[in-house]
């Protein structure tokens, strides 16, 4: 990282939606929206702390959408088979 580049505060979030890539996770973001995902590409603009992150394209899943969010907008990670809270942000 370079000197204006901030430490990363979404570490959590990217590492447990990459650790289960290709099994659906379910995201929460804070204004209520409800997302399935079962992968991820994300980068980061200069000087942001958290990443913005492109779901369900790489590689394509049949039958489910493309979505767009900021790591800071995540409320609460689900596994939507058991309904066990995966995480949960401040």
């Amino acid at each position: 990282m370079t000197e204006d580049q901030p430490q990363p505060q979404d570490e959590a979030i990217l590492q447990l939606l990459q650790d289960r890539d290709g099994l659906p996770s379910e995201v929460l973001l804070r204004d209520g929206v409800a997302l399935t995902v079962f992968n991820i590409a994300w980068g980061y603009d200069i000087g942001d702390e958290y990443a913005h992150v492109t779901t369900n394209i790489s590689p394509a899943v049949e039958g489910t959408t493309v979505d767009f969010f900021l790591t800071k907008s995540v409320a609460a990670i689900l596994d939507p088979a058991s309904g066990a809270v995966l995480l949960e942000t401040p």
